[in-house]
């Protein structure tokens, strides 16, 4: 019999209410994304439908400023120079966003700790500048830096920090304003696409919202409406600063865990109780980081989509070794496919890496028909697939720590992908 054959009507009716139920917690999580977008999809409408209104004249008027002159049927150059010069502004804009956050960071107290623009990461350790490579899915840069020591009776410098990436795009594009008066149309163009993506950069992070994670602007206003927000976001970069230089998170005293108030939670609260939750993994306090995923789950329709992906995948990690039903692991399985397809972090490794090692083949292609099972009816076959091992796995999760800039946090994935093989081994005996 196959494993097709072997799934009951009844295992799949269990399966897609488990999912429905994810389904149905993740739907506010994604309304701030969803906004996003629609407002993206309305402000691109709105341009396509004047520039087709005006597309005769346009062109015609473009022609006047063209910087060189051209053929007729030749204007798609200009097109494809300016989508060049896009990418080449999204990384000058980058680089002058986090270095907004590095100088105002710098001037508030905060010292240097490493800084990234797309996956290349410079990181200082023992004095030392190293080269790192970190993808961070949905940002283009980061500057992480070591925080002032948190006072409880003072005020604590968490604005010009946040808002100082932003801040420097803005400065950047009223700085360049005047080379329009220079009458050069090359340079007119050149400054046009310059100012488009800087505007960009100054909406997408100095006003306030949620696209997966906060932006600048949503933990500036968090931190603002309560002090226990404050000191999340002291905790954050402190504990990556100390992960960074190669603490391990046993070794760190309880009070780094604990950012206040329990009852609220929040993208900079759930962060800390995130990294509580791995301190008791390595620890091997399974009943309190039970406890302590529980509570997150508990508020989960509170969170961004971000943070829902990285609750979901330490319930699956769960379960995969506590050998939870199949229907349950192929209910999370299924949620989180988009944050599996996102490649080479050692976190979501950690975690493919348990699948494959202490689930068997017919488990494994029982979840594959239930994902795609709908109204309650297997598909006729399963696409073919690249044929993936728990052990070819582990060896991207060996690369990705070496590569990883917070050595803490890679010697954390490592020692828990550990404790699944001897977990692994142990049942074998």
């Amino acid at each position: 019999m196959s494993v097709k054959e072997k799934i009951s009507a009844e295992c799949i009716a269990v399966y897609e209410e488990f999912v429905k139920q994810k389904r149905k917690q993740r739907k506010k999580g994604s309304t701030g994304m969803l906004i996003f977008f629609v407002v993206c999809m309305l402000f691109g409408g709105l341009v396509g439908f004047f520039g087709a209104m005006y597309l005769d004249k346009a062109s015609i008027e473009l022609k006047k400023i063209m910087p060189f002159p051209e053929k007729d049927g030749l204007e798609i150059l200009y097109l494809l120079a300016v989508f060049l010069f896009f990418l080449v502004t999204m990384v000058l804009h980058t680089i002058i966003h986090e270095g907004g956050h590095l100088i105002f960071g710098l001037l508030t107290g905060y010292g240097f700790l490493s800084f990234r623009v797309f996956s290349l990461t410079i990181v200082k350790k023992d004095g030392k500048l190293i080269r790192k490579k970190l993808k961070v899915p949905g940002t283009m840069g980061q500057c992480l830096m070591t925080p002032p020591e948190w006072k409880e009776d003072g005020r604590y410098p968490y604005v010009w920090y946040n808002l100082g990436g932003g801040f420097m795009n803005l400065i950047s594009c009223l700085l360049v304003l005047p080379l329009f008066l220079l009458n050069s149309p090359l340079l007119a163009w050149a400054v046009g696409v310059f100012l488009f993506v800087g505007v960009v950069f100054v909406c997408s992070n100095l006003l306030p919202m949620t696209i997966g994670i906060p932006n600048d602007g949503k933990n500036c206003l968090l931190c603002r409406k309560a002090r226990e927000n404050q000191k999340a976001f002291y905790l954050q970069l402190k504990l990556n600063a100390m992960l960074t230089g190669g603490a391990v998170f046993e070794e760190l005293p309880e009070e780094m865990f604990d950012a206040g108030e329990h009852g609220r939670l929040n993208a900079l609260t759930c962060y800390i109780r995130l990294q509580a939750f791995y301190r008791y993994l390595q620890k091997k306090e399974e009943d309190k980081a039970e406890e302590c995923l529980a509570s997150m789950e508990q508020e989960m329709e509170k969170l961004p989509m971000g943070f829902m992906n990285a609750i979901d995948m330490e319930r699956m990690f769960l379960m995969l070794q506590e050998k939870a039903p199949v229907e349950q692991i192929a209910a999370h399985y299924a949620v989180l496919q988009p944050a599996f397809a996102q490649g080479k972090d050692i976190s979501v490794l950690r975690v493919k890496y348990a699948y494959y090692l202490l689930l068997n083949d017919e488990e494994r292609e029982t979840i594959e028909w239930l994902v795609r099972s709908k109204n309650r009816k297997l598909p006729k076959k399963l696409p073919k697939r690249k044929p993936v091992s728990a052990e070819t796995v582990f060896e991207d999760m060996e690369k990705a720590a070496a590569k990883h800039p917070v050595a803490g946090e890679a010697e954390l994935f490592m020692s828990l992908a550990a404790a699944c093989r001897e977990k692994a081994e142990k049942a074998e005996i």
